[in-house]
């Protein structure tokens, strides 16, 4: 009859983790893409592409002679 060896005494193959290197979720890692200062970020850099947007549509539009 064959024992089965503790599975903490086993070393793991080149290339593979232990199993208590790394969490088992994305949700148990440390995560600092939801906090409120990267939120706020995001926002004011979609803001300064739509306005950058507005602004670059502004000037075609008006200086582009045959468009009006």
């Amino acid at each position: 009859m064959t024992t089965l060896p503790d599975k903490k005494d086993d070393t793991p193959a080149p290339g593979e983790i232990w199993p208590d290197e790394q969490p088992d979720t994305h949700l148990e890692r440390e995560d600092d893409r939801w906090s409120r200062s990267a939120q706020m970020r995001d926002w004011l850099i979609l803001i300064l592409m739509i306005a950058t947007y507005l602004v670059w549509m502004g000037i075609v539009y008006f200086l582009e002679p045959g468009i009006r």
